[in-house]
């Protein structure tokens, strides 16, 4: 994970399961699954194992996870699934986040809507660096970018990717690149891989 002194970008820490919560639910996006990742997640979670959902989004068929497993194909599948919850969640309640940014932050998002708040959800990043970046001129994100200027997908300006973050839209901000300087565009390079 790239670490920056932007104060709004969110740090990410290795999950580990809270003894005194509730229910914990842990949601991770199969694809970014480094080898033996699953069992250090087993490992993490062998604690509250009895009182442990795991959804695996997109999840290798041979993806070993702890706790009751429920597989998901997509990232709009689970975020679903957590609006559907019926009864939804209470205070010692924690949700576990692993994956990509986009993925983490989008189901955080809708968890936030289905009252969880900020201090009950944690984050792993995994896998891409791939951003999703708000755009602040007509304000429509773009998805999946990996490079440090983008075409955007709503107004088609030409935006520098930032490194501030908003956590209400869960994106990064993008600043037409040449507004100070017309014409003067610097090199399109990959720096999310």
């Amino acid at each position: 994970m790239m670490q920056s002194q932007i104060v709004s970008r969110p740090r990410y820490r290795e999950l580990a399961a809270e003894d005194t919560a509730g229910v914990h639910l842990l949601i991770v996006e199969g694809d970014t699954l480094a080898p033996g990742q699953m069992a250090a997640l087993a490992a993490a979670f062998a604690p509250v194992a009895a009182r442990l959902q795991t959804w695996l989004v997109s999840a290798p068929a041979t993806a070993l996870a702890p706790g009751k497993v429920c597989k998901l194909q997509t990232v709009e599948e689970a975020a679903a699934a957590i609006e559907a919850m019926p009864e939804g969640f209470g205070i010692a309640d924690r949700l576990y986040l692993q994956g990509t940014e986009p993925f983490m932050w989008s189901l955080a998002t809708v968890a936030g809507r289905a009252g969880l708040s900020p201090s009950q959800i944690r984050m792993q990043h995994a896998g891409s660096l791939k951003r999703r970046v708000w755009c602040t001129h007509c304000h429509q994100t773009t998805e999946n970018v990996t490079t440090n200027i983008v075409t955007c997908t709503g107004c088609g300006r030409e935006l520098l990717v930032r490194d501030h973050f908003s956590r209400r839209l869960g994106a990064f901000m993008g600043v037409m690149v040449d507004a100070e300087a017309p014409g003067e565009v610097p090199k399109r390079e990959e720096v999310f891989p």
